[in-house]
């Protein structure tokens, strides 16, 4: 497996319209989203920011599985990254994501805190 980058950043936050102003307002960051209970921003880069507002179905998995901001690693085959990350030893969080640019899993790694990686779904 060979991670390409950090490219995204989710923030589960009980502050969201603080957040949501202080990365628009003050950072500047570009929104991509908008949503009810969830928006995401983009560096000039292509990083990504994304921060869930309590009610959004990621505000209550990270709530439950992590205890801060978790980092996506970008990687080019997210399956054969869950099979070697099971091959050593590394527990998977949860079933596989996907949504129309991406497919991830979580981990937890040794340190205890949650990470995902993640690959891009071909057009």
């Amino acid at each position: 497996m060979e991670v390409r980058n950090v490219r995204w950043v989710g923030i589960r936050t009980d502050r969201y319209d603080e957040m949501v102003g202080f990365l628009r307002e003050v950072l500047g960051l570009r929104t991509n989203f908008e949503e009810a209970t969830r928006v995401e921003f983009e560096t000039s880069e292509g990083d990504e920011i994304q921060v869930m507002a309590p009610g959004d179905p990621y505000y209550d998995f990270f709530g439950e599985h992590a205890t801060g901001p978790v980092p996506l690693f970008e990687v080019d085959d997210v399956g054969a990254a869950q099979q070697e990350l099971e091959a050593a030893g590394i527990e998977i969080v949860g079933p596989p994501g996907r949504d129309s640019r991406w497919e991830w899993i979580h981990v937890r790694a040794p340190d205890g805190n949650l990470y995902e990686l993640a690959s891009r779904l071909a057009n």
